[in-house]
C-alpha cells in the first residue's frame, strides 16, 4: 500500500509542477503580446511626433506664422524625450527572450504531458529521474531569460485557473484530466 500512496504523491507533485509550467509558459506569452503592443504604441507616437515637428517648422517657414514653430518645437522635444527614453530599453530584445522562454517552456510542458502519461507504464525510480531531469531544464531556463512578472501571471491565472491546484485542476489546466463521455 505504501508503494501506491508514493507513487500517486509522485504523480501529484509531477502533474502541479507541469501546472506551474504551463502558467510561467502562459506568463512570458503575456508579456511578449504586451511588449510588442507598447512597442508598436512607442513608434506610432515617434512617427507622429516627428511628422508634427517637422510639419509646425514648414507650416511655420512657409506661413510665417511663428506660433507654428513653438508647435514643432514642442513635438520635437516630446520625441526627443521619447526616444531617450527609449535608450533605456530594447524592447525587442525583450520580446525576443521572452518569446525564447515561452518556446523553451513549451518542450518541457511537453516532455511533462509525456511523462504523465506514461507514469503508470514505468517505475517510480525513473520517474523520479525523469521529474529531475525537467526540474534541472526548467531551473536552468528560468536562469537563463527574464523571469515574468505579477500582471503577466496574473493574466496566466484568469485564463488558466488559480495558481494553488485544487485536486485534480493542474490535470485539467494541461488538459489531461479525466474525461467524460
Amino acid at each position: 500500500m505504501s508503494g501506491d500512496n508514493d507513487s500517486l504523491k509522485l504523480k501529484d507533485q509531477i502533474i502541479e509542477a507541469a501546472g506551474n509550467v504551463q502558467y510561467t509558459y502562459m506568463a512570458h506569452w503575456n508579456i511578449v503580446n504586451r511588449l510588442k503592443k507598447n512597442y508598436w504604441i512607442i513608434k506610432v507616437a515617434q512617427i507622429v511626433l516627428t511628422a508634427l515637428s517637422a510639419g509646425g517648422f514648414l507650416a511655420s517657414f512657409f506661413s510665417g506664422i511663428t506660433k507654428l514653430s513653438w508647435i514643432g518645437g514642442l513635438t520635437s522635444a516630446v520625441a526627443l524625450g521619447i526616444n531617450l527614453y527609449m535608450l533605456n530599453f530594447n524592447l525587442p530584445d525583450n520580446i525576443k527572450q521572452h518569446t525564447d522562454a515561452a518556446n523553451d517552456l513549451w518542450e518541457v510542458r511537453e516532455q511533462y504531458k509525456s511523462l504523465i502519461v506514461d507514469f503508470d507504464c514505468i517505475d517510480n525510480a525513473e520517474a523520479r529521474s525523469r521529474r529531475d531531469d525537467l526540474i534541472r531544464t526548467v531551473s536552468n531556463i528560468n536562469k537563463k531569460y527574464p523571469g515574468t512578472d505579477a500582471r503577466s501571471f496574473k493574466e496566466a491565472q484568469d485564463n488558466l485557473g488559480n495558481y494553488i491546484f485544487a485536486k485534480g485542476e493542474a490535470a485539467n489546466v494541461i488538459n489531461i484530466g479525466d474525461k467524460e463521455g
